[in-house]
């Protein structure tokens, strides 16, 4: 999985008066936590520099190094506050880890071909878009391909046919189902 890079600051200030003045200045507040740290940190980083990091990704699968100062940290995105009304982002919580730590987290499936059932008149229909994946963050990968060409009319492609990268395993019984291929 690749690792994006974000600059942060030590925040000093906390209470939500202070954090909406800190919001109105252009900053977005987080929280810096985990076992590799130890203590939790309060941060603040540029509203625009988040959003760049952030881009369309899901946030708990997002790897990212903190550059604190002259300290650099390793964490996983684990929560994202939006605002309801205007979509901006209200406060980011990190976890910080190890390349060896495991975690749970979620990952993408992407489709690959064109299933055998579409010619006869099927439609995909892909019921599980992100597949929860357990491994050592130095393994997790950033997509999941799930080859449905072989699926016929009426016919789906389930959990235990995926292949999975090495080191990686789900917490998915094997017959969820993942992609289906159905008559409108």
């Amino acid at each position: 999985m690749k690792t994006k890079k974000l600059t942060v600051e030590e925040r000093l200030v906390v209470g939500s008066g202070k954090l909406n003045a800190l919001r109105a200045q252009g900053w977005v507040p987080g929280v810096v936590y985990g076992e590799a740290l130890g203590e939790s940190i309060n941060v603040q980083m540029k509203a625009a520099d988040i959003r760049a990091v952030l881009g369309d990704d899901e946030t708990d699968s997002v790897l990212v190094t903190l550059q604190m100062g002259k300290r650099e940290l390793l964490t996983l995105i684990k929560n994202v506050q939006h605002n309801h009304l205007t979509d901006s982002t209200m406060h980011v919580d990190f976890h910080a880890v190890t390349p060896e730590t495991m975690v749970l987290t979620e990952v993408p499936v992407h489709l690959k071909g064109t299933p055998v059932g579409v010619s006869m008149g099927g439609q995909v229909q892909q019921l599980v878009h992100d597949l929860p994946v357990r491994s050592a963050v130095k393994d997790i990968p950033s997509e999941i391909v799930a080859d449905i060409s072989a699926i016929k009319l009426n016919e789906s492609l389930r959990v235990a046919q995926l292949t999975l990268p090495e080191k990686v395993t789900t917490p998915f019984n094997g017959t969820v189902v993942l992609v289906s291929v159905v008559k409108p």
